[in-house]
């Protein structure tokens, strides 16, 4: 099925069967919105873990509660029933759906969710929060009116039209911040924060204090999760083989063991445990 601003694909195999159908959001959320995405089906594993990606995350389930499962010990089960906030993260996030799911989410660029949500980031990081506690009950009364809509498309256009009333004018990311994050992206986290820093006529110090109360994670631990990124798609794309000498080089790790420290950082897995486990997407990998 294609519309001009809708798309679906379908996946079926032995990990399970589902769709997930992309938006192509409306230009005035360019500069916020990475992407906007719909995802229903039934998997046949019992946990996966989401990875860092850089983005943060806006989540409405549509469907059967779904869980977060909290490391401990003891572990613990926290269901997921209705609108969720998960920030900027600097290490995995392991799910359930054992009853299927039904989940429509916006995934946020770093600096995107500072004009939306409008108060200091750094307290967002590394959390998931109901959503309902930041920005009052509007947000689960766009949830209802999401399960009273019945089309796709009609559903993208209602969370647009919602999340372009929120915008805040005066939670400007500043300039330099945007510049900043936006240089971070394109050199895969590879730039030197010093250059960053001179490039901007900040401190290194006050950029950083920019950074955490705009974006939530300083200009160094951003570049690592985009270093991550890049060698995660270098590995998704190396058929379960470890390039390791690549994946080093061009992801700027000084050497293996820096390469592995930093997957388990992210992961909690080497390279290796993670090339050989079936990956749903390329954002998560089946643990069990």
């Amino acid at each position: 099925m294609h519309h001009n601003r809708l798309q679906t694909f379908t996946h079926s195999s032995p990990i399970g069967h589902w769709s997930v159908s992309v938006w192509q959001p409306d230009p005035r959320l360019a500069e916020i919105i990475a992407s906007m995405w719909f995802g229903e089906g039934k998997v046949a594993y019992q946990r996966d873990r989401i990875l860092p990606s850089g983005q943060s995350q806006l989540l409405i389930n549509l469907g059967p509660p779904q869980y977060r499962i909290e490391p401990g010990p003891p572990e613990v089960r926290v269901p997921f029933n209705d609108v969720w906030y998960s920030g900027l993260h600097q290490g995995p996030i392991d799910t359930e759906a054992p009853h299927g799911n039904a989940l429509l989410g916006v995934a946020f660029t770093a600096r995107g969710v500072f004009p939306w949500l409008g108060e200091r980031m750094d307290g967002l990081s590394d959390r998931i929060i109901a959503l309902a506690d930041a920005v009052g009950d509007g947000a689960l009364a766009l949830r209802e009116r999401l399960l009273n809509t019945s089309s796709l498309e009609g559903r993208f256009k209602l969370v647009e039209r919602w999340l372009i009333s929120r915008l805040r004018p005066r939670a400007i990311v500043h300039p330099a911040v945007r510049w900043a994050v936006d240089r971070i992206a394109a050199s895969g986290g590879r730039v030197p924060i010093e250059e960053l820093a001179v490039q901007t006529g900040f401190s290194r110090k006050h950029l950083g204090n920019l950074f955490q109360q705009q974006v939530g994670l300083s200009p160094k631990s951003l570049a690592r999760v985009h270093r991550f990124r890049g060698a995660l798609e270098m590995l998704n794309r190396s058929n379960g083989e470890v390039p390791w000498a690549a994946l080093a080089e061009q992801c700027g790790y000084y050497d293996q063991s820096h390469l592995i420290n930093e997957f388990r950082r992210f992961t909690g897995l080497s390279p290796v445990e993670l090339a050989g486990r079936d990956r749903p997407d390329t954002g998560s990998v089946v643990l069990r």
